[in-house]
Protein backbone atom coordinates (compact mmCIF):
# COMPACT_ATOMS: atom_id res chain seq x y z
CA UNK A 1 0.00 0.00 0.00
CA UNK A 2 1.83 3.17 -0.83
CA UNK A 3 2.08 6.19 1.54
CA UNK A 4 1.26 9.40 1.15
CA UNK A 5 5.00 10.46 1.04
CA UNK A 6 5.25 7.81 -2.24
CA UNK A 7 2.25 9.37 -3.75
CA UNK A 8 3.38 12.81 -3.26
CA UNK A 9 6.97 11.55 -4.33
CA UNK A 10 5.68 10.29 -7.65
CA UNK A 11 3.85 13.33 -8.28
CA UNK A 12 7.14 15.30 -7.18
CA UNK A 13 9.09 12.69 -9.72
CA UNK A 14 6.37 13.64 -12.67
CA UNK A 15 6.41 17.15 -12.22
CA UNK A 16 10.28 17.57 -12.49
CA UNK A 17 11.03 14.92 -15.02
CA UNK A 18 12.98 16.02 -17.45
CA UNK A 19 12.64 14.93 -21.23
CA UNK A 20 16.19 14.30 -22.08
CA UNK A 21 17.66 10.46 -22.32
CA UNK A 22 19.72 10.72 -19.07
CA UNK A 23 19.67 13.36 -16.18
CA UNK A 24 20.64 17.04 -15.83
CA UNK A 25 21.88 17.17 -12.86
CA UNK A 26 22.87 21.01 -11.58
CA UNK A 27 26.41 20.31 -10.51
CA UNK A 28 26.86 23.53 -9.25
CA UNK A 29 30.50 22.58 -8.02
CA UNK A 30 33.35 20.39 -8.31
CA UNK A 31 33.48 16.73 -8.31
CA UNK A 32 32.22 15.55 -4.87
CA UNK A 33 35.35 14.78 -3.38
CA UNK A 34 35.09 14.01 0.16
CA UNK A 35 38.53 15.67 0.65
CA UNK A 36 37.74 18.55 -1.24
CA UNK A 37 37.68 21.93 0.75
CA UNK A 38 36.92 24.14 -2.62
CA UNK A 39 34.05 25.69 -2.42
CA UNK A 40 31.02 25.25 -5.02
CA UNK A 41 30.70 27.38 -8.00
CA UNK A 42 27.77 30.11 -7.52
CA UNK A 43 26.55 29.86 -11.00
CA UNK A 44 25.57 26.92 -13.09
CA UNK A 45 26.49 26.59 -16.80
CA UNK A 46 23.91 26.37 -19.65
CA UNK A 47 24.54 22.82 -19.91
CA UNK A 48 24.02 21.76 -16.46
CA UNK A 49 20.90 23.75 -15.61
CA UNK A 50 18.01 21.79 -14.99
CA UNK A 51 15.69 21.54 -17.34
CA UNK A 52 11.78 20.77 -17.40
CA UNK A 53 9.72 19.39 -20.52
CA UNK A 54 5.72 18.97 -20.36
CA UNK A 55 5.36 18.15 -23.82
CA UNK A 56 8.27 16.90 -26.38
CA UNK A 57 7.06 19.89 -28.82
CA UNK A 58 9.39 22.03 -28.34
CA UNK A 59 10.38 25.43 -30.93
CA UNK A 60 12.99 24.47 -33.80
CA UNK A 61 15.48 27.12 -34.92
CA UNK A 62 13.08 28.05 -38.02
CA UNK A 63 10.61 28.87 -34.95
CA UNK A 64 12.39 30.95 -33.11
CA UNK A 65 13.57 33.21 -36.01
CA UNK A 66 10.12 33.72 -37.10
CA UNK A 67 8.84 34.61 -33.17
CA UNK A 68 6.53 37.11 -32.31
CA UNK A 69 5.56 37.76 -28.64
CA UNK A 70 2.21 39.23 -28.16
CA UNK A 71 1.20 41.27 -25.26
CA UNK A 72 -2.45 41.90 -24.51
CA UNK A 73 -5.46 42.70 -22.95
CA UNK A 74 -8.51 41.30 -21.89
CA UNK A 75 -10.15 44.79 -23.35
CA UNK A 76 -8.93 44.36 -26.50
CA UNK A 77 -5.55 46.35 -26.98
CA UNK A 78 -2.65 44.01 -28.10
CA UNK A 79 0.89 44.75 -29.55
CA UNK A 80 3.01 42.39 -31.43
CA UNK A 81 6.71 42.31 -30.75
CA UNK A 82 9.66 40.43 -32.08
CA UNK A 83 12.52 39.43 -30.23
CA UNK A 84 14.89 42.16 -31.56
CA UNK A 85 12.48 44.99 -31.05
CA UNK A 86 12.43 43.75 -27.12
CA UNK A 87 16.27 43.72 -27.03
CA UNK A 88 16.38 47.41 -28.49
CA UNK A 89 14.66 48.47 -25.75
CA UNK A 90 17.09 47.40 -23.53
CA UNK A 91 17.55 44.54 -20.36
CA UNK A 92 19.71 44.30 -17.32
CA UNK A 93 22.01 41.67 -16.20
CA UNK A 94 20.69 39.93 -13.65
CA UNK A 95 21.39 36.96 -10.92
CA UNK A 96 18.62 34.80 -10.23
CA UNK A 97 18.22 31.41 -8.97
CA UNK A 98 15.29 28.46 -9.84
CA UNK A 99 14.21 25.82 -8.49
CA UNK A 100 11.48 23.62 -9.17
CA UNK A 101 8.31 23.33 -6.98
CA UNK A 102 8.40 19.36 -7.13
CA UNK A 103 12.76 18.77 -6.78
CA UNK A 104 13.64 16.96 -3.90
CA UNK A 105 17.69 17.61 -4.41
CA UNK A 106 20.08 19.80 -5.92
CA UNK A 107 19.46 18.73 -9.42
CA UNK A 108 16.39 20.75 -9.78
CA UNK A 109 17.58 24.10 -8.84
CA UNK A 110 20.32 26.40 -10.40
CA UNK A 111 21.59 29.64 -10.44
CA UNK A 112 22.34 31.75 -13.23
CA UNK A 113 23.15 35.55 -14.53
CA UNK A 114 20.00 36.69 -16.98
CA UNK A 115 19.65 39.41 -19.18
CA UNK A 116 16.29 40.40 -19.15
CA UNK A 117 13.86 43.45 -20.13
CA UNK A 118 11.18 44.15 -17.04
CA UNK A 119 7.75 43.63 -17.99
CA UNK A 120 6.76 46.79 -16.88
CA UNK A 121 9.19 48.78 -19.19
CA UNK A 122 8.12 46.43 -22.13
CA UNK A 123 4.64 47.98 -21.15
CA UNK A 124 5.67 51.50 -20.95
CA UNK A 125 7.91 51.55 -24.19
CA UNK A 126 5.12 49.93 -26.46
CA UNK A 127 2.77 52.39 -24.72
CA UNK A 128 0.21 50.00 -23.18
CA UNK A 129 -1.78 50.20 -20.13
CA UNK A 130 -3.72 47.58 -18.69
CA UNK A 131 -6.70 48.52 -17.19
CA UNK A 132 -6.79 48.35 -13.38
CA UNK A 133 -9.18 45.85 -12.57
CA UNK A 134 -6.88 43.56 -14.83
CA UNK A 135 -5.50 41.85 -12.31
CA UNK A 136 -3.61 38.43 -13.35
CA UNK A 137 -0.95 37.82 -15.86
CA UNK A 138 -1.31 35.02 -18.33
CA UNK A 139 1.46 33.49 -19.72
CA UNK A 140 1.10 30.90 -22.82
CA UNK A 141 4.23 29.27 -23.73
CA UNK A 142 4.71 27.88 -27.83
CA UNK A 143 4.22 23.94 -26.27
CA UNK A 144 0.75 25.26 -25.08
CA UNK A 145 1.63 25.35 -20.96
CA UNK A 146 0.17 28.54 -18.99
CA UNK A 147 0.44 30.11 -15.82
CA UNK A 148 -0.94 33.17 -13.91
CA UNK A 149 0.45 35.30 -12.00
CA UNK A 150 -0.32 38.41 -9.94
CA UNK A 151 0.12 41.96 -11.76
CA UNK A 152 1.52 43.27 -8.49
CA UNK A 153 4.77 40.41 -9.71
CA UNK A 154 5.52 43.27 -12.22
CA UNK A 155 6.78 45.80 -8.98
CA UNK A 156 8.42 43.02 -7.19
CA UNK A 157 10.65 42.60 -11.12
CA UNK A 158 8.76 40.18 -13.41
CA UNK A 159 10.89 40.35 -16.25
CA UNK A 160 11.41 38.57 -19.80
CA UNK A 161 14.89 36.89 -20.28
CA UNK A 162 16.46 36.66 -23.67
CA UNK A 163 20.17 36.06 -21.90
CA UNK A 164 21.88 33.24 -19.90
CA UNK A 165 25.31 33.79 -18.63
CA UNK A 166 26.32 36.14 -21.33
CA UNK A 167 25.11 34.21 -24.22
CA UNK A 168 21.99 34.28 -26.24
CA UNK A 169 19.24 32.31 -24.69
CA UNK A 170 19.24 28.43 -25.18
CA UNK A 171 16.44 27.35 -26.68
CA UNK A 172 16.66 24.28 -24.31
CA UNK A 173 16.30 27.09 -21.53
CA UNK A 174 13.14 28.93 -23.00
CA UNK A 175 14.49 31.07 -26.34
CA UNK A 176 13.51 33.48 -27.33
CA UNK A 177 12.38 34.70 -24.14
CA UNK A 178 11.40 32.98 -20.29
CA UNK A 179 9.98 34.65 -17.49
CA UNK A 180 11.82 35.45 -14.16
CA UNK A 181 9.07 35.87 -11.38
CA UNK A 182 10.79 37.04 -8.40
CA UNK A 183 9.80 35.06 -5.62
CA UNK A 184 8.32 31.89 -7.13
CA UNK A 185 9.02 28.39 -8.38
CA UNK A 186 10.23 27.37 -11.89
CA UNK A 187 6.69 26.34 -12.66
CA UNK A 188 5.88 30.43 -12.68
CA UNK A 189 8.74 31.30 -14.78
CA UNK A 190 7.67 29.76 -18.12
CA UNK A 191 9.77 29.12 -21.60
CA UNK A 192 9.30 29.98 -24.83
CA UNK A 193 7.10 33.00 -23.91
CA UNK A 194 4.69 33.54 -27.28
CA UNK A 195 2.21 35.73 -25.83
CA UNK A 196 1.71 37.62 -22.01
CA UNK A 197 -2.34 38.47 -21.41
CA UNK A 198 -3.88 40.66 -19.16
CA UNK A 199 -7.08 39.58 -17.62
CA UNK A 200 -9.51 39.99 -14.94
CA UNK A 201 -10.13 36.43 -13.17
CA UNK A 202 -7.62 33.59 -12.38
CA UNK A 203 -7.33 30.96 -14.95
CA UNK A 204 -5.96 27.41 -13.47
CA UNK A 205 -2.60 27.02 -15.19
CA UNK A 206 -1.29 23.80 -16.71
CA UNK A 207 0.49 22.32 -13.32
CA UNK A 208 -2.07 23.90 -10.92
CA UNK A 209 -4.86 22.52 -13.20
CA UNK A 210 -3.34 19.24 -11.91
CA UNK A 211 -3.18 20.48 -7.88
CA UNK A 212 -0.05 21.84 -7.53
CA UNK A 213 -0.01 25.46 -5.48
CA UNK A 214 -1.24 28.92 -7.56
CA UNK A 215 0.73 31.23 -5.46
CA UNK A 216 4.01 28.97 -5.48
CA UNK A 217 6.23 30.75 -2.87
CA UNK A 218 9.00 29.48 -2.30
CA UNK A 219 10.09 27.62 0.72
CA UNK A 220 12.56 27.52 3.17
CA UNK A 221 15.03 24.87 1.87
CA UNK A 222 18.36 22.95 1.41
CA UNK A 223 20.16 19.87 -0.41
CA UNK A 224 23.66 18.66 -0.57
CA UNK A 225 26.16 18.63 -3.12
CA UNK A 226 28.39 16.41 -1.53
CA UNK A 227 29.47 14.42 -0.60
CA UNK A 228 27.98 11.54 -2.50
CA UNK A 229 25.16 9.70 -1.15
CA UNK A 230 26.75 6.15 0.11
CA UNK A 231 29.73 8.00 0.65
CA UNK A 232 32.75 6.32 2.91
CA UNK A 233 34.11 8.78 5.00
CA UNK A 234 37.71 8.47 6.59
CA UNK A 235 38.07 8.91 10.40
CA UNK A 236 40.22 12.23 8.62
CA UNK A 237 36.60 13.20 8.21
CA UNK A 238 34.66 15.05 4.42
CA UNK A 239 33.61 18.29 3.39
CA UNK A 240 29.98 18.95 3.51
CA UNK A 241 29.07 21.40 0.93
CA UNK A 242 25.71 22.08 -0.41
CA UNK A 243 22.68 24.70 -1.64
CA UNK A 244 20.22 26.55 0.45
CA UNK A 245 17.35 28.64 -0.78
CA UNK A 246 14.33 30.77 0.15
CA UNK A 247 13.38 33.01 -2.21
CA UNK A 248 13.67 36.80 -1.78
CA UNK A 249 13.82 36.25 1.65
CA UNK A 250 17.34 34.77 1.40
CA UNK A 251 19.55 32.62 3.77
CA UNK A 252 20.97 33.87 7.21
CA UNK A 253 22.20 30.19 8.56
CA UNK A 254 22.73 26.67 7.54
CA UNK A 255 22.96 23.87 10.69
CA UNK A 256 23.81 20.02 10.04
CA UNK A 257 23.10 17.36 12.16
CA UNK A 258 24.85 13.46 12.06
CA UNK A 259 22.23 12.01 14.91
CA UNK A 260 18.81 12.26 13.61
CA UNK A 261 18.64 16.10 14.49
CA UNK A 262 19.03 16.07 18.27
CA UNK A 263 21.36 18.13 18.24
CA UNK A 264 23.56 20.53 15.21
CA UNK A 265 26.05 22.12 14.12
CA UNK A 266 26.75 25.48 11.90
CA UNK A 267 27.77 25.35 8.50
CA UNK A 268 30.14 28.36 6.62
CA UNK A 269 28.93 30.24 4.33
CA UNK A 270 31.06 30.34 1.00
CA UNK A 271 28.41 32.19 -0.76
CA UNK A 272 26.06 34.47 0.91
CA UNK A 273 23.54 34.80 -2.27
CA UNK A 274 20.86 37.33 -1.22
CA UNK A 275 17.44 37.71 -2.62
CA UNK A 276 16.59 35.88 -5.03
CA UNK A 277 19.97 34.22 -5.16
CA UNK A 278 20.80 30.68 -3.79
CA UNK A 279 23.16 30.63 -0.28
CA UNK A 280 26.11 28.18 -0.92
CA UNK A 281 27.99 26.56 2.39
CA UNK A 282 30.28 23.73 3.47
CA UNK A 283 31.60 22.03 6.81
CA UNK A 284 34.16 19.51 8.23
CA UNK A 285 32.62 17.09 9.21
CA UNK A 286 34.59 14.65 11.13
CA UNK A 287 32.41 11.25 12.20
CA UNK A 288 32.62 10.49 16.06
CA UNK A 289 32.97 6.83 15.32
CA UNK A 290 32.86 4.17 12.35
CA UNK A 291 29.12 3.38 11.53
CA UNK A 292 26.74 4.33 9.48
CA UNK A 293 24.90 7.81 9.32
CA UNK A 294 22.24 9.52 7.94
CA UNK A 295 23.46 13.62 7.86
CA UNK A 296 20.76 16.47 7.77
CA UNK A 297 20.97 19.63 6.53
CA UNK A 298 18.66 22.61 7.65
CA UNK A 299 18.31 26.41 6.37
CA UNK A 300 16.88 29.49 8.18
CA UNK A 301 15.86 32.10 5.94
CA UNK A 302 16.76 35.96 6.90
CA UNK A 303 13.44 36.39 7.53
CA UNK A 304 13.56 33.69 10.74
CA UNK A 305 11.63 31.15 8.92
CA UNK A 306 13.26 27.42 9.88
CA UNK A 307 13.08 24.78 7.14
CA UNK A 308 10.37 22.01 8.52
CA UNK A 309 11.28 18.43 8.56
CA UNK A 310 7.68 17.81 6.98
CA UNK A 311 6.73 15.23 4.59
CA UNK A 312 7.61 16.73 0.86
CA UNK A 313 4.89 19.00 0.25
CA UNK A 314 2.63 18.55 3.81
CA UNK A 315 -0.24 17.70 1.23
CA UNK A 316 -0.38 20.92 -0.33
CA UNK A 317 1.95 20.00 -3.28
CA UNK A 318 3.13 23.78 -2.74
CA UNK A 319 7.03 22.93 -2.76
CA UNK A 320 9.55 21.05 -0.63
CA UNK A 321 9.62 21.53 3.15
CA UNK A 322 11.57 17.67 3.97
CA UNK A 323 15.17 17.64 5.32
CA UNK A 324 17.41 16.24 2.53
CA UNK A 325 19.25 13.53 4.01
CA UNK A 326 22.67 11.83 2.73
CA UNK A 327 23.88 8.57 3.85
CA UNK A 328 27.34 7.59 4.21
CA UNK A 329 29.47 5.35 5.81
CA UNK A 330 32.46 6.42 8.44
CA UNK A 331 35.24 3.69 8.20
Amino acid sequence: MPTRRSFLGALAATACASATSRSTPTNPGPPADPGDDAPLDPITSNEDFYRIFVSPTVPDEAAVAAWELTLATEDGDEEVLTPAAVEAIGGEEQERTLSCIGGSSSSTVGNALWTATRLDTLLDAVGLTPDARLKWVRFTAFDRYTTCVPRSDLDAGLALAWRMNGVALPVSHGAPFRALVPGRYGMKNPKWIQRIDFIEELEAGFWESRGWSQDAEYQVASWFVAPNAGAEVTPDGAWLKGIAFAGEAGISRVDLSDDGGLSWFEAEITYPGGPGVWTLWRVKWVPPAPGSYTLLVRATAADGRVQADLEPYDGDLDGLEALDPRGVTAT
